[in-house]
């Protein structure tokens, strides 16, 4: 698979000046595409329709640690630090659910119940889970979802 960079900008001591991330997503290219599936284990296949999250909407999703767990948005437009060992990255615009996730379930498409998608995870704790807005990720990586 070959995958494509990373350019999440992690602030210093806290000293300089940084611009805040918005996203943090990334692409693959598979080595044989046949085995590709537009099918999400448990959920199926995600619309084309993407819903924009409002608190309290019903998400959903499945990630390679938890499995298939459901959710509610809790609050949408936030900024969250994240810790990424090396350094503190800022990301604004962020939708927040409860704990639907824990580490491995990162890039996961979070979809609400109708199967529109609403978020990638990225981040969360035992308290919550951070997605990215999906508008924001189609346009960074200049994609869209097909039938």
């Amino acid at each position: 698979m070959a995958i494509l960079g990373r350019q999440t900008r992690l602030t210093g001591d806290g000293s300089m000046p940084f611009t805040a991330n918005v996203v943090d997503c990334a692409l693959a290219a598979p080595d044989r595409p046949e085995y590709l599936k537009n099918d999400i284990l448990r959920i199926g296949p995600p619309t084309t329709q993407i819903r924009t999250a409002t608190p309290g909407l019903k998400v959903q999703k499945f990630g390679r640690t938890t499995g298939y767990t459901e959710g509610e948005v809790i609050a949408i437009d936030t900024t969250a630090r994240v810790n990424y060992g090396k350094g503190i990255a800022v990301f604004e615009h962020q939708i927040v659910a409860g704990p639907i996730s824990t580490g491995g379930d990162s890039g996961s498409l979070v979809l609400d119940m109708d199967n529109r998608p609403v978020g990638l995870l990225f981040a969360g704790s035992d308290k919550v889970t951070i997605m990215n807005e999906i508008r924001r990720v189609m346009d960074a990586l200049e994609i869209e979802f097909l039938e």
